[in-house]
């Protein structure tokens, strides 16, 4: 059985930059833009998104509308601060509206501050010209060129074709994007989004008898050990699960296993099963600023075949790495009109 909505999800991983489906995403027309100037009446600058309060003119009246952007590294990365806008900011903005909800409500295009700044949602290129003899360091999962689209890694695009089981096409089926949507209630994904954003940084340490990779999305940190233990057959069952890994040669393997039951650790309402198993091979490319990312994925209860592939991560000692902080009650607005 394939995805019987692959071209939906596709259509909701464009309309929800720079994150996967959230649902706050699924009523914006991103076919519409809309500009203005307005006056910043709010700016929050907290997780998992960033929301700005604005008053616009419309037909003699002063109107209020919220504006919805990236999560705080993304605009960090982008070239925004806490500070970049003040409570009477007048500014020009262009934004994709909401369609059909009856709300002022928007998704952000790109704004110009007072001082002709345009600031807009979209991680920054590293210029830097480093290069590393290990894997120590910062690094950004590549947008690469044939990727669908901007904000959907290619292995992403190719692993929602994977064939489903049954029990895998009811789970979409039966997902409530109101009720189940995991950044409503800053639980955060899976491995699989983390390992394939473009948009968050991830962060390796390499010990003597572990590896810890930090991923800024959902402050999710997996501890790899290294010290040749086992998996614990009854161990405990997380989101991320439980990592072991070897080195052969230069290559990290990866073993994960133990993941928690999870609603949506991908980020479409597919499900994550109890006898999921992933294995990733991290190796370091000679010119010494990427890295060559493989993967097998195996959950038989929600996927018929396994799927495999490889990405790769570039090493961008430029970039700070920073917290995400999930905030619930900024979390909740994510929630439908």
């Amino acid at each position: 059985m394939k995805f019987r909505l692959v071209i939906a999800l596709l259509t909701l991983l464009v309309i929800a930059a720079p994150s996967f489906a959230h649902h706050s995403y699924i009523h914006i027309d991103r076919t519409t833009v809309i500009a203005f100037e307005a006056t910043v009446l709010d700016f929050q600058w907290r997780n998992p998104h960033v929301y700005i309060r604005i008053g616009v003119e419309e037909n003699g009246e002063m109107v209020e509308w919220d504006i919805e952007t990236g999560a705080t590294p993304i605009l960090r990365h982008s070239g925004w601060s806490q500070d970049s806008l003040k409570l009477g900011d007048v500014i020009n903005i262009r934004v994709h509206p909401e369609h059909d909800t009856g709300r002022r409500y928007a998704l952000l295009e790109s704004l110009t501050t007072t001082d002709g700044i345009v600031l807009r949602q979209g991680v920054k290129k590293s210029v830097a010209t480093d290069t590393t003899a290990d894997m120590n360091g910062v690094w950004k999962s590549r947008l690469e060129s044939h990727a669908p689209f901007e904000v959907v890694s290619a292995l992403y695009a190719e692993f929602i074709t994977v064939p489903l089981t049954e029990a895998g096409q009811r789970s979409i089926d039966t997902y409530n994007h109101d009720e189940d949507n995991p950044t409503a209630v800053c639980s955060g994904y899976g491995l699989i989004a983390g390992l394939t954003s473009p948009h968050y940084l991830n962060q390796i340490e390499i010990l003597d008898d572990r590896v810890i990779i930090r991923d800024e999305w959902f402050d999710a940190q997996r501890t790899i050990y290294t010290d040749g233990r086992e998996h614990s057959v009854d161990g405990e069952r997380t989101r991320l699960g439980h990592s072991i890994g070897h080195w052969e040669g230069d290559t990290l393997v990866v073993d994960t296993q133990s993941f928690a039951e999870h609603v949506s650790p991908y980020g479409i309402g597919l499900a994550s099963g109890m006898q999921k198993h992933i294995v990733e091979r991290y190796t370091l490319n000679d010119d010494g600023r990427s890295l060559t990312v493989e993967l097998l994925l195996e959950d038989p209860e929600n996927l018929a075949e396994s799927f495999s592939g490889a990405l790769t991560w570039d090493y961008t000692p430029d970039f700070d790495f920073y917290r995400y902080d999930c905030d619930p009650a900024v979390a909740t607005r994510f929630a439908a009109p």
